[in-house]
């Protein structure tokens, strides 16, 4: 795997897969491109131990020709990387979601790109990165939930279990422009609905998450965010933070700065009981999807819906319109039923049997396919499976 961050807790947002097995530590080094930065962070912070770290200089990797390299971000020097064709090159990101960066025009330089599922290959054709062609002769391989982060520390509940907590787990500012900015943090949209919601389920208790890269770049972002949580607590509510995934002196500096706020203890042993879920377009909503948490997306940037998921979009959807109430009463009334369609939308597998295989096999059978380079040397490809 080929790494390259400007923070080292990106490790912590790959270590899920070494833990259930799609990834293994002897046969999947990961290499990190050295920065001073993550230098003194790795010095600073613990390097998750299910998976073997080597630091490069460059982006050339020391692996013998026809190693397969797995892409978890999108980071400028993967180009670099690409650029060695003796080894076979294949993007997997780190998750399912509807931002811009899961369909980049970058990714027509991998050899191959790894997706969830159907609705994922529409954001390629109709965003016009690959065709159908592409498609039809196997470039892009459904790999279903492989590559979709698990939180056992996570457990649904039942809609009016007292003991169930309000969930809340924003996305970060993102790269790029404002277009690119998907969190509802900004202005405090997402604490209000979050307040509205608890209030209306009787809610008491409120834990949330925020993303480990959060004012990476735009540091005023944290403002908003402290703010956030002081006025929960104002309104009266139980609030705790979830910090599991940020490291360091971030993580000292937000505790010093809400002092009175307790730190849930994210354990897999004692999974926290969520009636329910709010979240960003971000790759959580797949996250809470696989895990069976009823899920509401509060959507600050009006975008295009795709098609194949617009009638269940529509159904999960808050926007800052007064709506929240009845959107979030209509879909709990039909969560299962709503949520059994989007799952069938979001995760499909190229090969029927991936979905019956452990992540280890998964993981075998990717290995091989790539190895057998069906696009590239004109073999007839597998059935499409889609």
């Amino acid at each position: 795997m080929y790494l390259d961050s400007p923070v080292t807790t990106a490790l912590r947002q790959i270590s899920p897969y070494f833990d259930s097995g799609i990834l293994d530590r002897d046969t999947c080094p990961v290499y990190m491109r050295k920065r001073a930065l993550v230098c003194l962070q790795r010095i600073l912070t613990q390097t998750p131990q299910n998976m073997q770290v080597r630091p490069i200089s460059g982006p050339r990797v020391p692996e013998d020709p026809g190693t397969v390299l797995l892409y978890p971000f999108n980071a400028q020097s993967n180009m670099n990387a690409i650029s060695f064709r003796q080894f076979h090159h294949v993007l997997t990101l780190h998750g399912e979601s509807n931002k811009i960066a899961s369909f980049r025009p970058a990714a027509r330089l991998y050899d191959y790109v790894c997706v969830a599922g159907p609705l994922a290959i529409d954001r390629y054709l109709d965003n016009g990165i690959f065709t159908s062609e592409d498609v039809d002769r196997g470039r892009l391989i459904q790999m279903g939930d492989s590559f979709v982060q698990r939180l056992g520390w996570l457990r649904p509940t039942a809609a009016d279990n007292q003991d169930g907590v309000l969930f809340y787990c924003p996305t970060w500012e993102g790269f790029g422009s404002q277009k690119a900015n998907y969190s509802s943090i900004v202005n405090g949209v997402g604490f209000e609905h979050v307040a509205r919601l608890a209030k209306a389920k009787g809610i008491e208790r409120i834990v949330v998450k925020p993303h480990p890269y959060l004012g990476m770049l735009r540091p005023w972002m944290w403002l908003h965010f402290l703010k956030g949580i002081r006025s929960l607590r104002h309104q009266g509510f139980h609030v705790r933070l979830a910090l599991g995934d940020l490291q360091g002196l971030r993580s000292i500096s937000l505790q010093l700065n809400l002092a009175r706020v307790q730190i849930h203890k994210e354990d897999d042993a004692n999974p926290l009981p969520v009636r329910l879920a709010v979240t960003d377009v971000s790759g959580m909503e797949a996250v809470l999807l696989i895990a069976g948490v009823p899920t509401l997306v509060v959507e600050v940037l009006r975008q295009p819906i795709p098609q194949r998921i617009a009638r269940i979009k529509q159904q999960k959807t808050l926007y800052k319109d007064g709506t929240a109430l009845q959107v979030a009463r209509a879909y709990l009334e039909n969560a299962t039923a709503i949520d059994r369609a989007h799952r069938a939308q979001l995760f499909s597998f190229h090969d029927p049997s991936l979905s019956r295989m452990i992540n280890a096999k998964r993981m075998d059978w990717l290995t091989d396919y790539v190895h057998s380079d069906t696009f590239w040397n004109g073999a007839k490809p597998p059935e499409r499976q889609y």
